[in-house]
């Protein structure tokens, strides 16, 4: 009795620690890409990515403060419908600058950030673009772009995303519902065996579901809310799996534990995701 009570607290108190609080209207990293450029000549350069639609109602720099002969080389596909973000400004603010920063990549962030651009450099000895437009697919796109070849040589791979995104949930999930299946009093290797192959398969399916989702919204209080709609369905698959696979105690004590650790590892969740999405931001 004093262990199955301990469990339920324990479960309580987990969710209770890392329920979300009130979040403002501006709160949460906003999409990026982050360009990191090689073989850039000596001397001082910019860089900015080129959009067919400015719609320019916000200034995202003060171009006045730039060099103006390299601030026209920037300029120089509106002809062909294509403008420089940051400089000609655009309809939603964009946070970047056109110099590089000390590590030697650009930034380019906020909701202003174009889904496909061109990138266009301006050095002392020319101007020059990409030929293809490049469309981002996930929240954090990280680039690499080849001044001697004019070309995007390494872009983020969405597979490796959502690799590591299924591993970041699913290694806490294992951690968190196996301390709980132990405090519940499952001992039997053949219930750890259905705990692991029901955790498999019913992670593959969340993340088969849900990921295009979380890498387009990326790091933010919207994961909550898509896998709070995603965990009523892995709720009562868990939950029938548990009652009619698990062979030790009651029926009433393997439905406890798939409830407690569900709610557990929901509210534990979004942590890993935060942390994952994070580090793949950087």
């Amino acid at each position: 009795m004093k262990r199955r009570l301990f469990a339920a607290l324990t479960c309580v108190l987990l969710c209770l620690a890392v329920l979300p609080g009130t979040a403002s209207a501006d709160t949460g990293p906003k999409p990026a890409v982050t360009i990191t450029v090689v073989n850039a000549p000596a001397g001082e350069y910019y860089l900015d990515l080129l959009i067919t639609d400015p719609e320019p109602d916000h200034d995202n720099i003060e171009v006045a403060d730039y060099d103006p002969t390299l601030i026209a080389g920037l300029k120089s596909w509106e002809g062909e419908g294509w403008y420089p973000a940051l400089v000609e400004g655009t309809n939603i603010p964009l946070h970047g600058d056109l110099t590089p920063g000390e590590d030697g990549t650009h930034y380019f962030g906020y909701h202003g950030l174009p889904d496909t651009f061109r990138i266009a450099v301006s050095g002392p000895d020319g101007a020059q673009a990409t030929a293809e437009p490049f469309t981002r697919t996930v929240f954090y796109t990280h680039l690499t772009y080849d001044w001697s070849t004019n070309s995007i040589t390494r872009a983020t791979s969405p597979a490796g995303y959502y690799a590591f995104q299924f591993l970041s949930t699913l290694v806490p999930t294992l951690i968190i519902e196996g301390i709980l299946l132990w405090l519940f009093g499952f001992r039997a290797r053949r219930d750890w065996l259905v705990f692991l192959m029901v955790n498999l398969v019913t992670q593959a399916g969340l993340h088969l579901w849900i990921a295009a989702d979380l890498v387009s919204i990326g790091d933010s209080a919207l994961q909550y809310l898509v896998l709070l709609v995603a965990e009523v369905p892995i709720l009562l698959v868990e939950l029938a799996a548990y009652v009619f696979l698990l062979k030790e105690h009651s029926r009433l004590r393997r439905a406890a534990y798939a409830a407690c650790a569900n709610i557990a590892s929901y509210a534990l969740g979004y942590l890993p995701l935060h942390w994952a999405v994070e580090f793949l931001s950087r």
